[in-house]
């Protein structure tokens, strides 16, 4: 199966930097998990 590359753009990066860690953190594993498997 493909590994697809994620992009995120700058505005929703920024939205990242401004959650605390322990929010951020699982949002941006599930966003990257998304390169795996992109179908879930």
């Amino acid at each position: 199966m493909p590994v697809y590359t994620i992009t995120l753009t700058k505005k929703a990066q920024k939205q990242l930097d401004k959650l605390s860690d322990n929010i951020a953190d699982p949002i941006l594993e599930s966003i990257l998990a998304l390169a795996n498997n992109p179908r879930t």
